[in-house]
């Protein structure tokens, strides 16, 4: 924890000096005139922008409120709080770095396409941003700046490999354990599924290729632990009836409907359709958990108790 608070000050550091060199070197201005030259409307609101609209802003409220709820890098701390009062601090706390994490890389992003020409780029969209970097950031800022980089990427993967080692370590293997096991087995299964999440972020990360744009394949990908997490917080805390059949049934289409998605971008006949759409299909995967959820929980039997004079 205590490195993580270290990389994360590193980071913020970095992150925030370096935004405010573009603003002062490019301007607010000019960053508002690259948008309206290039994105007319569109790049201020997203209901009329032709790549966006009412799905993607419907899919991105979901995605961003269930990941507020239950994504386990955020619960993690909040868990570890001393009381509620403490757990409110939390998100009150890091609300500003929630906007934070989609501003800064904005500002960034419509800094590199106000200073820099296609022929700079090489068609490769990738690299505008690192250029513009080059340009605008001073060596011994430079400096600073990687190592902000790199102090939020290594507190983000160590966060993601600890959170997601310790859910499937003690949820999903737990209940194949007939027995205890001794901490240094405990130990060498949880260093074990650390690494296996490695080669598979290393396999993912370097050689699959996305269809369409990174940030709503992240969050389609997110949707298949996000959608059924946060309609069972949801239903367990809010309504009676929620039960283990409504959870489970939550569970298995929360993980169908995206995977489905995934795949289905790849092969067969409607796989424009799928890259196009891939937003739409996130919403309805929330509306069809949440459904699985209900129905799921209705059907089971509900248990009331023995029969007065019968006990």
């Amino acid at each position: 924890l205590i490195t993580d608070f270290l990389q994360f000050i590193v980071m913020s550091t970095g992150l925030i000096v370096t935004t405010f060199l573009i603003l002062y070197k490019v301007g607010w201005s000019t960053l508002v005139d690259t948008v309206q030259t290039h994105y007319g409307k569109g790049g201020f609101n997203p209901f009329v922008n032709e790549d966006m609209g009412w799905s993607y802003v419907i899919f991105n409220a979901l995605l961003n409120t269930a990941a507020v709820l239950t994504w386990q890098t955020q619960i993690a701390r909040v868990l570890a709080a001393r009381d509620s009062k403490t757990g409110r601090k939390v998100y009150t706390g890091t609300s500003f770095f929630f906007v934070a994490r989609f501003l800064i890389p904005g500002i960034w992003g419509i800094a590199a396409l106000a200073l820099l020409t296609p022929q700079q780029v090489g068609g490769n969209s990738l690299l505008a941003m690192p250029k513009m970097l080059s340009i605008i950031v001073p060596p011994g800022m430079m400096g600073l700046l990687i190592a902000a980089m790199l102090a939020a990427d290594m507190s983000t993967d160590s966060s993601y490999m600890l959170t997601w080692g310790s859910v499937i370590y003690n949820d999903i293997m737990a209940p194949f354990r007939k027995q205890k096991w001794s901490e240094k087995k405990g130990i060498f299964w949880n260093r074990t599924i650390i690494a296996l999440i490695g080669v598979f972020l290393l396999v993912y990360g370097l050689w699959y290729k996305i269809e369409g744009d990174l940030w709503t394949y992240l969050g389609i990908t997110g949707t298949i632990y996000l959608s059924s997490m946060s309609v069972l917080l949801i239903a367990c805390c809010y309504w009676k009836r929620a039960n283990n059949w409504g959870a489970t049934a939550a569970i298995i289409f929360g993980a169908l409907v995206p995977v489905a998605t995934l795949v289905l971008q790849k092969v067969g006949p409607l796989t424009n359709w799928f890259q196009k759409n891939d937003t739409s299909c996130g919403v309805a995967t929330y509306m069809i958990v949440a459904l699985a959820m209900i129905i799921g929980s209705l059907l089971k039997p509900r248990y009331r108790g023995p029969a007065k004079g019968k006990e």
